[in-house]
């Protein structure tokens, strides 16, 4: 009985050795389009956490005009589905912009702010100048829905007209890194190892008890 409970608190032990998960989720939206922060922000997306805290968030711009200036870019995190939620923290940002119509990422930076997992939040961009662009997709015509956990969100709602946006179902091409990670989150290798180390030894532990009790009734 020792040897079993021994082998049991060394399995429970795997499991709470196992370091807090990180997730890096990455979306891309399938389509090529941008959309000017300027003329309809802000604009920003839903989205469902993944940890419990929030290290980066970050958009895929596109370059709008390159005759405007390159001015910095606020950031909001907002505490809920819409435009109008509680900002939780914001900062600022120059994205290094390109060549017209050219695609890149951005990062902003949030030091990890405390959320909580699996809950719906929003990230938002605005701009003094109509120099860059939210990329969102999917195609035009499209009429599935990429990303389930959230939806591209704009402040005029002229920017839907004639597109499959008005169905609900366009999304930004994003991406945000967090530590914390519950909803769905895999174990490690080592997580495994551990756990399959503390299984084997129960499963000794019992067959040798098994064994001694069967040579005492033979006695």
């Amino acid at each position: 009985m020792k040897r079993v409970m021994m082998a049991a608190a060394l399995a429970a032990a795997g499991v709470m050795a196992a370091p807090a998960q990180a997730a890096t989720v990455v979306h891309d939206a399938g389509g090529s389009r941008g959309t000017s922060i300027f003329q309809y922000g802000p604009v920003g997306q839903s989205f469902t956490m993944v940890g419990t805290s929030l290290t980066s968030f970050g958009f895929q711009f596109q370059t709008i005009s390159t005759a405007q200036t390159n001015a910095a870019l606020t950031f909001a995190l907002l505490d809920g589905s819409t435009l109008g939620a509680t900002v939780l923290r914001q900062v600022t940002g120059t994205p290094t912009a390109g060549a017209a119509r050219q695609n890149f990422w951005y990062d902003f930076d949030l030091g990890g702010l405390s959320l909580t997992d699996g809950a719906t939040y929003t990230a938002v961009v605005s701009a003094t100048t109509d120099r860059l662009g939210l990329v969102y997709g999917p195609a035009a015509n499209a009429t599935a829905d990429g990303y389930a956990g959230g939806q591209l969100l704009t402040t005029k709602p002229a920017f839907n007209a004639n597109s499959n946006c008005t169905t609900g179902i366009c999304d930004t091409n994003f991406r945000f890194a967090s530590t914390g990670a519950t909803s769905g989150a895999v174990p490690e290798p080592a997580t495994w190892a551990m756990l399959l180390l503390g299984f084997g030894a129960v499963g000794y532990a019992l067959r040798r008890g098994r064994g001694v009790r069967v040579t005492r009734q033979l006695v």
